[in-house]
């Protein structure tokens, strides 16, 4: 065991020839600070007083604050980076936010997989006061914990350190747009009617610049008002990004959910810290609505939400660039020795095959598809999407393909 600024770790030390290799493990919350150090050779001993002024040199940022609290059941220990905080209380791991002297969030105890709030990974809600120096905290199995809460109620005395209050910050919505993913802070495929081709629905929301740790809350509402869906997720802006705000925020509904009752108008709200922020309509329909893409030598058509880009030769047609999923469109000289496939106009060479996408590892299914010859070209075309996409999309590919028309 070691000890490093009241956080106390574990020390592992290897030594081989002429070499040393350090390891230090401090738990904070879910996440670990480790400290990585090693020595080769024999260095002078002023190298080595230098390594050790640079490693106790080190500090946390100026937001980050430690404190320990003691009950009749065991020891909080809480782990605060401005707002946001993750902690352990004997068994129970904790994540949530301080809004003033309030504190909110969940639960979940270390063998446990967890069923409820963000990605279904806690195993309930709790929330809690700051009074008079002491900390009362109630814990509940139910999942939103800005509700009205019934559970366990426990006190705790502050033992060491200092909390941080933080002053309430509101968040405000000044745009939302649904859509299919999104890339880069930006929704791609922005649409008000979806089909179940759609591998999600999302929300997204830009909002005026916020600081401050918050959980939103998304609820998902069915033609018959029914309550489908409801995602969490904790936005904290300098423990994710190293910025300083975030300025949009996103939930999305897979429609693998979708179940009975799915066609017809739906509802999405978005909360935060347990206040409505905003509300969207959209549509939910048995075949997506269709646009002709037309150019010199060929045209067809492909869902109307789908990007298409021309470059250096190549006609991509994006249906949703979050999982790589998209056609494409080219010429070669060279023809395609496979199985015939007959569209409404034509015979077309058409090979299935599978590849790893080389850094995810994720196995991608894509059709190729050589049209007939004309003035001594082919027409290459392809379809790609991850393996377990394919099957739910590949009657739209299909659609896509039958539409080709040469020039």
């Amino acid at each position: 065991e070691t000890e490093w600024k009241g956080f106390k770790g574990r020390y592992y030390k290897f030594e081989g020839n002429n070499l040393s290799f350090n390891v230090q493990v401090f738990p904070l919350g879910m996440r670990d600070l480790v400290f990585w150090s090693f020595v080769a050779g024999e260095p002078a001993d002023e190298d080595l007083k230098t390594l050790e002024k640079i490693l106790s040199s080190i500090d946390l940022n100026e937001r980050f604050k430690f404190s320990r609290w003691s009950s009749q059941d065991g020891t909080l220990e809480m782990y605060q980076n401005g707002n946001h905080f993750e902690g352990s209380f004997g068994e129970k791991t904790l994540e949530g936010i301080v809004i003033e002297n309030s504190i909110f969030g969940w639960w979940k105890k270390s063998d446990s997989t967890g069923s409820v709030g963000p990605s279904r990974f806690w195993d309930g809600a709790f929330n809690g006061k700051f009074v008079e120096g002491k900390l009362q905290l109630l814990f509940s199995s139910s999942e939103d914990p800005f509700y009205s809460l019934e559970g366990t109620t426990v006190i705790f005395e502050n033992v060491s350190g200092e909390f941080e209050s933080s002053t309430a910050e509101e968040v405000s919505v000044t745009e939302s747009l649904l859509c299919r993913s999104v890339y880069e802070n930006t929704p791609f495929a922005t649409d008000t009617a979806f089909t179940p081709f759609d591998k999600r629905i999302v929300m997204w929301s830009a909002t005026k610049p916020f600081e401050n740790s918050h959980i939103f809350k998304w609820e998902w509402y069915d033609p018959d008002g029914n309550l489908k869906e409801t995602v969490y997720y904790v936005v904290a802006p300098t423990i994710e990004t190293g910025y300083d705000y975030y300025d949009s925020v996103w939930g999305w509904m897979a429609t693998d959910g979708f179940g009975e009752n799915v066609f017809g108008n739906w509802k999405v709200v978005v909360y935060a810290d347990g206040k409505k922020l905003d509300e969207s309509s959209f549509k939910v329909v048995q075949e997506p609505e269709m646009k002709t893409i037309e150019t010199e030598t060929f045209k067809l058509n492909v869902p109307a939400y789908t990007y298409y880009q021309l470059s250096e030769g190549v006609h991509y047609f994006i249906l949703d660039i979050a999982n790589l999923i998209f056609a494409e469109a080219h010429y070669e000289t060279e023809p395609l020795n496979g199985e015939v496939y007959k569209t409404p106009n034509y015979e077309v060479n058409f090979i299935e095959t599978s590849m790893p996408d080389y850094q995810t590892g994720q196995n991608f299914i894509y059709w190729v598809v050589q049209f007939p010859e004309k003035d001594g070209q082919y027409l290459y075309m392809g379809f790609y999407a991850p393996e377990e996409d394919f099957k739910r999309l590949e009657s739209l590919f299909e659609r896509i393909l039958n539409s080709v028309e040469l020039k």
